[in-house]
């Protein structure tokens, strides 16, 4: 947010259902003297508090993976956005190389369905379907994972003697009272996570970086095709 308003000079307004990320953006949006160009709303992005095309652009980044429905969440994109305006996002999902009939596949996805809180990643193949289904234009769609970009997952990766290192260090502090409860199960869960996201990149059958670059149509677009389809 604060670095595409510092670099466009746009106004942008985010939306998380989430008041604890409301009130950390805020905060860092007036350290970094940007709260008068950059606006966070505690809202449902199912059902956006904005009004018809009113939002010159929008973008999302690793967030629309959470809806149930990738339509109804699109729909509202949709909805708010100006005739003409592009919309961009980056959806994680399961590529081609997935087959749901290998067992260790199916435990990875799972695993960082679970670990991530999704209700279900969606096909690599379905994303542009939906975007056309409420009404889109799609301009252009692609894995931005694929070479020559290096391996997003390596940084994620952690040998058993770091895993040790810190499940000690996390139960100690939480012992000591210094962390609070739960620190160990929470660290228990991101090191799964962490472990089923390097497979599922390693195997190349899950990417979080795939691009997808919408338009909506203008009045006049929408009129001409209606009038086409209408003459046939």
């Amino acid at each position: 947010m604060r670095a595409i308003a510092a670099r466009s000079g746009s106004r942008v307004v985010g939306i998380t259902i989430n008041e604890y990320q409301v009130d950390r953006a805020r905060g860092h949006n007036r350290k970094a003297g940007l709260d008068g160009v950059c606006e966070v709303v505690c809202g449902n992005f199912l059902q956006m508090p904005f009004d018809d095309s009113s939002f010159d652009g929008a973008y999302s980044i690793e967030a629309t993976c959470h809806a149930p429905r990738l339509e109804d969440v699109y729909g509202e994109i949709y909805r708010v956005l100006k005739p003409g305006g592009l919309y961009v996002s980056y959806e994680w999902v399961t590529t081609g190389l997935y087959r749901p009939e290998d067992p260790e596949h199916v435990e990875t996805i799972q695993g960082i369905e679970r670990g991530d809180a999704l209700p279900g990643l969606r096909a690599q193949d379905q994303i542009a379907a939906v975007a056309r289904e409420v009404g889109f234009e799609v301009v252009e769609e692609r894995d931005l994972a694929l070479p020559p970009a290096g391996p997003w997952w390596s940084r994620l990766k952690m040998g058993r003697i770091a895993y040790w290192r810190n499940h000690i260090l996390v139960s100690i502090m939480t012992v000591l009272r210094i962390a609070p409860k739960g620190v160990v199960e929470v660290h228990e869960m991101l090191y799964e996570t962490a472990r089923h996201l390097t497979r599922g990149g390693e195997t190349g059958i899950f990417t979080p970086m795939h691009m997808i670059l919408c338009r909506k149509p203008t009045e006049v677009e929408l009129d001409k095709a209606s009038s086409s389809s209408g003459s046939k």
